[in-house]
């Protein structure tokens, strides 16, 4: 119960609700000859989670890739009623739209602390004359950010491991890692690149339950996952790339059921 009553610190409620947070129209990326995204377009709504499934090669993580600046391509990527398909990576972040990457990013050569303490932009000790000109500015900043790290570290139950550094970390707890450092910048949609890739069954299930609580916060979320099951389990619609195209969405028992999905996943006249 103390966990799910600091959740509701980790979100900053957005204006945002019951409406489309993102469009995404007609995407198209390729790379020489390669049509790795073909005309895809698909919308997600204000505090939902959407599961973005297909086979390898299907053009999931180039989505992923062009929604968060880090690929640019053609078409129009609409967030929160603001075009952002023209913006790096860190524009679109600040935004408060962030992703998570299939293998983490941590800095491994820091503690999980300072992972997370450096993910917050605009801090006034990154200018060098604050540090003397404001410097009771700066540690108060410092001291506010030090608490928030250790309140999402709590929530994610990864708190002890503060001071280990990022690369000795297990697997799992990189994955857990990466969620952490992208909530400290308040997305109001967070993408994760297959987070339950490589976890054991209990970790999996602890990722859901964050997830679903996050969710119930008014978080959004877009979600790459091969682990079929749980992707169904916590989404409330899944949307299915082949080709570089959209080939269906809806609710994930409908898609579960969809006859072209079975074909795309089991080859032939699923």
């Amino acid at each position: 119960m103390e966990r799910k009553r600091n959740s509701h610190y980790l979100i900053d409620p957005d204006p945002v609700t019951l409406m489309d947070i993102l469009s995404v129209r007609n995407l198209r990326k390729h790379f020489g000859g390669v049509k790795a995204v073909d005309g895809c377009s698909l919308t997600i709504r204000a505090g939902t989670v959407v599961g973005l499934i297909g086979p390898n090669g299907a053009g999931k993580t180039t989505v992923f890739n062009l929604i968060s600046g880090f690929e640019k391509g053609s078409g129009e990527i609409i967030f929160k009623g603001r075009r952002t398909d023209n913006l790096p990576p860190f524009k679109v972040a600040q935004c408060g739209m962030v992703r998570t990457f299939q293998i983490p990013r941590a800095l491994t050569k820091m503690t999980v602390l300072e992972n997370l303490m450096l993910a917050p932009k605009a801090q006034a000790g990154e200018r060098i004359w604050n540090v003397w000109l404001r410097r009771k500015d700066v540690k108060e900043q410092e001291r506010q950010i030090k608490e928030k790290s250790r309140h999402i570290l709590r929530f994610f139950e990864i708190a002890h491991l503060e001071d280990e550094y990022a690369g000795a970390l297990s697997g799992g707890q990189k994955k857990l890692l990466e969620m952490a450092r992208a909530m400290m910048i308040d997305p109001s949609l967070m993408m994760l690149d297959e987070p339950f890739a490589g976890v054991n069954p209990t970790l999996s299930q602890k990722i859901s339950e964050y997830i679903d609580e996050l969710r119930g916060g008014g978080m959004t979320f877009l979600i790459i996952e091969h682990d079929i099951p749980a992707i169904t389990r916590i989404s409330d619609r899944i949307t299915v790339m082949n080709e570089g195209k959209i080939l269906t969405e809806g609710a994930p028992d409908e898609v579960k059921q969809n006859r072209e999905v079975l074909n795309v996943y089991l080859g032939g006249e699923g």
